[in-house]
């Protein structure tokens, strides 16, 4: 039996998809069309899975849908609908119940109807499609049936996310996060959801610590959109991107006069972020006067800027976040004691991705999906090579790494599978390049001086060397250096499993 009314059209169409990189567009006619499909001809041959169908309703009415090939003759070809949007439903809706048939037949299995019936008598469809509420209904009806069609396509990321909605629109509770980094299901990540959900309660000041690329600023964003200071700007501020004789400027902002080129008075970051939350990203690379400074902010929220004689007082939630050892500095004396305790009144410690098990591949395919709907992509996917070496990689630059690497593959991917050559992974080892061989020259004797020289601070040592930041934590884990275990001086060996 159908799930839908299917009615007879004659409507105009194009086809669109891709061959290779080249965008094919062809006419069509749509012939039958329902919620779920539409069987269109004018169409070639088909090599193509997935295409754009769009579709005109009317001479003012077109509609722009995803479409799923299912099956093809030398006449007519079939695609399943999807509706990415509502609005193109209701247009679909609108238009096949004017175009129902009213010839004493179900819209249904077509048999005969008895007079002044509301259901029918063989498949014991409702016939009341004009009734306003009818496609809620109807869709309520038959979703289990949409979604068993739709299973082979998802990944079980992709299922747990559509549960955990579905979950929280039944209790009223907030989104779930689903942005890049946080995809996924281990352990480690879901502590990192459970503390935001508990951060976000309050308005503490947060300390978010992490590797490069494990998502310190979208962990803020997730704590900011889920507190009541939602509604307010959130603004963020990178501690060591802004020159340290301008950055006391920048926070606290400047009145008229107070040096050379100010020529009118400046509301600093703090004072842009009243009633929000300011992010302050790489906190461990802020100067010792600034590091006073914000210590007595954290004390009066009182906000005095550059030339100015009188404080103003904002209302701001504080959120840091570093890669360093916060802890390793202040035992060097070159992050003050008392600043780290006021801002590590709650402490998020997000997990690099190679902690993170079989979330790797998830995000992977998430990523895969994502760009290659955005490139019109032809790539089915990842090899079972390609699967293995990205489970097999150390991922240095965790996630940041890992889409710059999904990137490339589908720039470079030749066939209809991602290889690992596309990822850079089998021919390339993290130390290879020419950029790095200063990283490979250091011994592990040498390394732990750089760390200890720089208060134990990855960014600095880095910089100090000459190397990125995952250059340099690759370095680390050559030696035997354990970057996790950057919370605990001296640094101790990685063990043998």
């Amino acid at each position: 039996m159908r799930i839908d009314i299917r009615v007879k059209t004659r409507l105009s169409g194009r086809a669109v998809y891709f061959s290779g990189k080249r965008r094919m567009e062809e006419t069509v006619v749509v012939n039958e069309l329902s919620l779920s499909s539409a069987m269109v001809s004018g169409l070639g041959s088909v090599d193509k899975e997935t295409c754009t169908l769009n579709i005109n309703l009317s001479p003012n009415s077109r509609v722009e849908l995803p479409a799923q090939l299912l099956r093809s003759t030398h006449k007519n070809t079939v695609f399943r609908l999807y509706f990415p949007e509502k609005q193109a439903l209701d247009a679909i809706w609108a238009f096949l119940r004017r175009q129902a048939p009213d010839n004493g037949s179900c819209p249904y299995c077509g048999m005969a109807l008895q007079s002044d019936c509301s259901l029918c008598g063989t498949c014991r469809s409702p016939l009341d499609i004009m009734d306003s509420d009818y496609l809620e209904r109807h869709l309520q009806s038959t979703f289990l049936t949409r979604l068993e069609s739709r299973l082979p396509r998802c990944d079980s990321g992709l299922l747990l996310r559509l549960l955990s909605t579905v979950d929280q629109s039944i209790v009223g509770a907030p989104p779930a996060l689903v942005d890049d980094e946080f995809v996924g299901t281990a352990p480690a990540l879901r502590e990192v959801f459970a503390m935001i959900r508990k951060a976000a309660s309050t308005d503490m000041s947060i300390l978010v610590l992490g590797e490069s690329g494990t998502g310190k600023e979208l962990t803020a964003q997730a704590i900011h959109e889920r507190s009541q200071r939602r509604d307010q700007p959130m603004v963020v501020v990178n501690c060591a991107a802004i020159p340290g004789q301008l950055l006391e400027s920048e926070l606290f902002g400047y009145e008229k006069g107070a040096f050379t080129g100010a020529y009118a008075r400046k509301a600093g970051r703090f004072e842009l972020a009243d009633g929000g939350t300011i992010f302050l990203d790489e906190i461990g690379e802020l100067p010792p006067l600034l590091q006073a400074k914000l210590l007595r902010f954290l004390e009066d929220h009182t906000v005095e800027r550059v030339g100015g004689k009188h404080g103003v007082h904002v209302d701001v939630r504080i959120i840091a976040a570093t890669n360093c050892n916060l802890a390793a500095m202040v035992e060097q004396g070159t992050f003050r004691r008392d600043l780290y305790y006021r801002l590590n009144t709650i402490s998020i410690t997000l997990p690099p991705l190679r902690e993170r098990g079989g979330d790797i591949l998830v995000l992977a395919k998430f990523f895969l999906q994502r760009f290659g709907a955005q490139e019109q992509s032809e790539l089915h996917g990842f090899s079972p090579a390609a699967l293995a070496a990205i489970s097999a990689y150390d991922w240095p630059g965790n996630v940041r790494e890992l889409i710059n690497k999904v990137r490339r593959a589908l720039v470079m991917a030749t066939g209809k599978f991602i290889e690992p050559e596309d990822l850079e992974l089998a021919r390339v080892a993290p130390f290879a390049r020419h950029k790095q061989s200063s990283a490979l020259s250091c011994s592990r004797e040498q390394i732990l001086d750089l760390l200890e020289q720089n208060g134990y601070c990855v960014t600095r040592a880095a910089r100090a060397l000459g190397v990125s930041r995952p250059t340099f934590y690759a370095s680390m884990r050559r030696h035997g250096i354990d970057p996790s275990r950057a919370n605990s001086v001296p640094y101790l060996p990685l063990s043998a499993s």
